[in-house]
């Protein structure tokens, strides 16, 4: 993950984390989102689901609501740019 977050042009989308832990819960994930996160700062990163597979492991309030929660300490403004901005610059949207 740090070698790809060194690539300017390398962003991530943190997404699908139940195909992973099938009976994932906010601790369990806590630590590969933080980890995404800590590589690729703030203004790389992007919230996501994997709807509709993600609904096999969860629903998508809950998904939305455990990265919410995981990132409380942040700022607004940097809350703002992993959950609405960053896509909208990166994807161009």
């Amino acid at each position: 993950m740090k070698r790809l977050a060194a690539q300017d042009n390398v962003v991530a989308k943190i997404s699908g984390l139940g195909m992973v832990d099938h009976v994932w819960t906010q601790a369990s994930i806590r630590p590969f989102v933080l980890h995404a996160i800590d590589c690729f700062g703030v203004d790389r990163v992007m919230f996501a689901s994997n709807f509709p597979v993600d609904r096999l492991y969860s629903s998508f309030t809950a998904v939305l609501r455990t990265f919410e929660a995981i990132v409380a300490d942040f700022d607004g403004d940097e809350t703002d740019r992993m959950f609405r901005t960053n896509a909208i610059r990166h994807y161009r949207i």
